[in-house]
């Protein structure tokens, strides 16, 4: 009796200690994400779309989301760190196979923009042969081949980090074509000083997922996203920051 009573209490105590390691269990989610890039994320005010977004579906997965900020370039490798969970504005056609990918859970819609003052005629990306182009860092990666190809024939071509600094070179005439997100540029263009006519030439739309070391955890945050799709406060999120609704990812998933 006392053995069996023994025993019971060692596989509650197991159990219990596997409840406490398990990521399904967890009440806390690791997550990396990029710098300050509003307004997705804003590291002067710990906010953002993409942190409040995240913390909006870690609300629905009963979990509190932990951010740790990398550079974009260095955020999935540094997944394979103990300490993280998942690591976000990661591509399942490009990334490690050894992850479990989420469905998409942000759009970047690139656009190539130019002053109309400048009088350039930008239908699409082979008019870039000759010009100035600033882009955003690792565009040449993430906006694929023809991109690639038609930068090359590019006049001058550089990317940035520093997207304040990537529209306002634009509005001072300091590059004649620049390449970012639509959402970005808006973001920019309401506190610049220095307002001009643009012309705007969509050029690729980019669906982000967030990469998962569980594929529990993946599950878990696929059905809770699609459960913030129907809430208004997803639409409002978006009004928030965007100032629109362009953020319409329900098409791409399957739960």
């Amino acid at each position: 009796m006392v053995q069996a009573a023994a025993r019971y209490t060692a596989l509650t105590l197991a159990f219990v200690t596997w409840l406490s390691i398990s990521p399904v269990a967890a009440s806390s989610l690791h997550v990396l994400v990029g710098l300050h890039k509003p307004p997705y994320i804003d590291l002067t005010s710990n906010s953002g779309y993409e942190i409040e977004l995240m913390e909006l579906i870690g609300a629905h997965m009963g979990v509190h989301v932990n951010f740790t900020h990398v550079p974009n370039g260095r955020i999935g490798e540094t997944l394979s760190a103990d300490a993280f969970d998942a690591s976000s504005l990661q591509k399942e056609e490009t990334g490690p196979n050894d992850y479990y990918y989420s469905c998409p859970y942000i759009q970047y819609q690139n656009m190539v923009v130019t002053r109309q003052q400048d009088r350039l005629t930008i239908n699409s990306l082979e008019d870039l042969l000759g010009l100035s182009v600033l882009a955003f860092q690792t565009a040449n990666i993430v906006l694929g081949e023809d991109f690639s190809n038609a930068i090359e024939r590019a006049e001058d071509y550089n990317e940035t980090v520093d997207q304040s600094a990537q529209v306002e070179m634009l509005l001072r005439g300091r590059v004649q074509a620049i390449v970012i997100d639509r959402n970005i540029l808006n973001h920019y263009l309401l506190t610049s000083d220095n307002p001009s006519p643009l012309n705007r030439l969509t050029i690729a739309t980019t669906n982000y997922q967030v990469a998962f070391k569980d594929p529990n955890l993946r599950d878990r945050f696929n059905e809770a996203q699609s459960q913030v799709w129907q809430t208004p406060e997803y639409q409002e999120l978006q009004q928030k920051y965007f100032g629109d609704i362009n953020q319409n990812l329900e098409m791409f998933c399957e739960v």
